[in-house]
């Protein structure tokens, strides 16, 4: 005869294994779906604001991504997640959006403060957090969580580094000018190759301190390499021009005229590369 204790085994066995699938949470598909559904609005709002001209309106549109990303994090969290190895990636994509917040409030306060360095460091980290919540997400299959953050945040970014870049055209300008004013005021060579070696000797600290300032002006997010090549270039004329100095001290007209064809080559290099980033008075116009 079945007791009523052999007949509860077997239904609380059941209740046990219902509760487990019911915990497993919603399919991928489904968590994605409704995740994207839930980001795309916030998504909008960000892409949707003009690229900023100037530093109070990236503190603007950067106010606005911070509350917009931190929004979807916290929607995304209490969200009812996908069992298994889905949900630790799930939980990855949230924290890779998440470490976007970080980067973007930095610039938010450093726009406000209309601080050039700490908006060019600011935007280059949120580029890059962005970066990798886009590739996250996508991997995990979200098209707008994430994935959709990134062409979002476009203007945001590319408004930054116009923002600094404008400040970094001026300032290279000036010191350009006076860099120029100077050299300038350097007398003439004579005929000699000593007064030759002087007159280069004192266009090499001139130029060498030229490289140093426009070296120390915040770069703008996303330019390094091309401000870093143009730099990199003077720094190389500065190293002929020694070359050139040595070859007159030491009496040597055969090099030193080899030498000034290679110098006109990269000064001709050099003013093309200023000229084609916005530095004219460095560049050709300054000539």
């Amino acid at each position: 005869m079945r007791t009523r204790f052999s007949i509860l085994i077997p239904t609380v066995a059941l209740a046990a294994a219902l509760t487990a699938c019911g915990d497993s949470g919603p399919s991928k598909t489904d968590f994605a779906t409704k995740a994207d559904g839930s980001c795309a609005a916030g998504n909008t709002a960000i892409s949707s604001a003009a690229k900023p001209t100037n530093a109070p309106q990236v503190a603007t549109a950067a106010g606005t991504a911070v509350s917009t990303v931190d929004g979807q994090v916290a929607m995304l969290r209490a969200m009812k997640m996908p069992g298994g190895k889905d949900k630790a990636q799930v939980e990855g994509v949230i924290a890779a959006i998440g470490e976007v917040s970080a980067p973007t409030k930095a610039l938010q306060d450093a726009a406000a403060k209309n601080d050039d360095a700490a908006m060019a460091k600011a935007g280059a980290e949120m580029q890059t957090k962005v970066d990798a919540a886009a590739t996250s997400a996508q991997t995990f299959g979200l098209t707008q969580c994430g994935t959709g953050l990134k062409p979002a945040v476009a203007n945001l970014f590319e408004g930054t580094k116009s923002v600094v870049k404008s400040s970094y055209v001026t300032k290279s300008e000036t010191l350009c000018r006076d860099a120029y004013r100077k050299s300038d005021a350097i007398a003439a060579p004579g005929n000699s190759l000593t007064s030759v070696a002087r007159y280069l000797d004192a266009l090499v600290v001139i130029s060498t301190k030229l490289g140093t300032d426009l070296r120390a002006i915040p770069t703008p997010p996303g330019d390094e390499g091309t401000v870093g090549e143009f730099v990199t270039a003077l720094e190389a004329l500065n190293g002929k021009m020694k070359d050139a100095s040595a070859a007159a001290k030491a009496n040597n007209p055969r090099l030193m005229i080899a030498l000034s064809d290679e110098l006109d080559v990269a000064t001709t290099a050099l003013n093309a590369k200023l000229d084609a980033y916005g530095l004219k008075t460095c560049g050709t116009a300054g000539i």
